[in-house]
């Protein structure tokens, strides 16, 4: 988990008003790394909630109807991608790779521009793809 830790630690020094950072298994559940820059942190309810809005009972239904409405076939890979939650002081943005199987989660300052924010976050997609490996 240390090497995890130190990613998550490097994405919040380096990605823009990034206060915390986070990567979870979505399969187990798990926490596999964190790093917290301030009062503001990214703790195991905060990840349920995460793994409940990709991976919760809903999101099939909701997948099923939307892609019924666009006239697609259902794919092997994820329909959502991303999510973005706007909280009063902060933005919370969660992104799924390997599959689906790993998501990593960012707690932003209010002020960020996400544009931004997702663009320096994707840079990172190779190196957490390495260290969960």
């Amino acid at each position: 988990m240390d090497k995890i830790d130190d990613l998550c630690r490097s994405i919040t020094q380096n990605v823009k008003d990034t206060r915390s950072c986070a990567i979870v298994d979505l399969d187990l559940g798990l926490l596999l790394g964190t790093y917290n820059s301030s009062q503001q942190i990214i703790d195991e309810s905060m990840v349920a909630a995460c793994i409940d809005l990709l991976r919760g009972a809903n999101l099939p239904r909701l997948e099923k109807i939307i892609l019924k409405h666009r006239g697609l076939a259902k794919s092997k890979d994820k329909f959502f991608q991303e999510i973005y939650i706007t909280s009063l002081d902060n933005y919370l943005l969660a992104k799924i790779f390997k599959e689906g199987k790993v998501a990593v989660m960012l707690l932003v300052n209010k002020s960020a521009n996400t544009d931004t924010t997702w663009a320096q976050l994707k840079l990172f997609i190779p190196a957490i793809e390495a260290s969960v490996s």
